[in-house]
């Protein structure tokens, strides 16, 4: 009982948190159809419980403030997108698009929304914790924590990526299509695509990637590996035109010859409601 109180405490504000969609072709259509009808039944379900609740679409999302809890309307790129604004505040991914989306992150469906929201009011489902990375630039702290991965890349994909990687205390130059680092959580996306491995979800380690490795010469040492949480990777741009991806092409940074990018384990998991 006391932890349905608690509960209830925490839903009395609720922020949602939608993709824009468009209807610009029949696919498209089809998928805004299924969105917008998972986003107003989820309203209507909200205002049945009599819970306080703001609706923001992702793109302007800026802040998250006074809300006991976020809930994302989209797929996964919409959860990565408010997971950088969210501290101490738990998220509940809503997957609205049916097959067209993966929604690895995303613990319920138009179908099952009703049930477990009340789940979450009843005490009866806890978010978990997911371990994020940290990036800063020259020691500067990006804003945003990583909930899946970072990628550092040449600006232009077709250009190869010349850069220094400095992993304890081995130290390498390389060419190569670019370094991916991933969270646990984010392991079983494009990191397992390149060939990494695939992390146990609630670990707090990191793994890294060198995509594509052009070893001319010699095969290179420092090409993937997974590491403590405590860890730092440190990477030293050698091109023009390097930069920072965090969690997709939302959000980029521009690390140019000579920039220090460092990566580490953020020491602030993000809690998330799970299947």
């Amino acid at each position: 009982m006391i932890i349905s109180i608690y509960m209830r405490m925490r839903l009395n504000q609720v922020l949602v948190v939608y993709k824009q969609v468009s209807n610009s072709d029949v696919a498209t259509r089809e998928k805004s159809k299924l969105h917008l009808a998972t986003l107003n039944e989820l309203y209507e379900l909200l205002k049945g419980l009599g819970i306080s609740f703001d609706a923001q679409s992702v793109r302007q999302l800026k802040t998250i403030k006074n809300a006991g809890l976020v809930i994302t309307v989209g797929g996964d790129g919409t959860v990565l997108t408010a997971s950088h604004y969210c501290v101490n505040t738990p998220i509940l991914g809503i997957k609205s698009f049916g097959r067209h989306s993966v929604g690895f992150f995303c613990a319920a469906t138009r179908q099952t929304m009703e049930k477990y929201i009340k789940d979450i009011i009843a005490g009866r489902k806890k978010p978990i914790q997911l371990h994020r990375l940290k990036v800063a630039i020259n020691g500067q702290p990006l804003a945003e924590l990583a909930l899946n991965d970072v990628l550092f890349a040449n600006t232009i994909p077709a250009s190869t990526s010349r850069y220094k990687i400095i992993v304890g205390a081995k130290c390498e130059d390389q060419k190569s299509s670019g370094v991916w680092f991933s969270t646990a959580a984010g392991s079983t996306a494009a990191v397992k695509s390149a060939g990494g491995k695939v992390l146990p979800l609630k670990s707090d380690k990191m793994e890294y990637f060198v995509r594509e490795p052009y070893e001319v010469t010699k095969p290179y040492k420092v090409v993937e590996g997974v590491l403590p949480a405590r860890s730092k990777i440190k990477i030293v741009s050698s091109m023009r035109e390097g930069s920072i991806y965090i969690d997709g092409g939302s959000s980029q940074y521009p690390a140019p010859a000579g920039s220090t990018v460092t990566i580490s384990g953020a020491n602030k998991p993000l809690n998330v409601y799970w299947r």
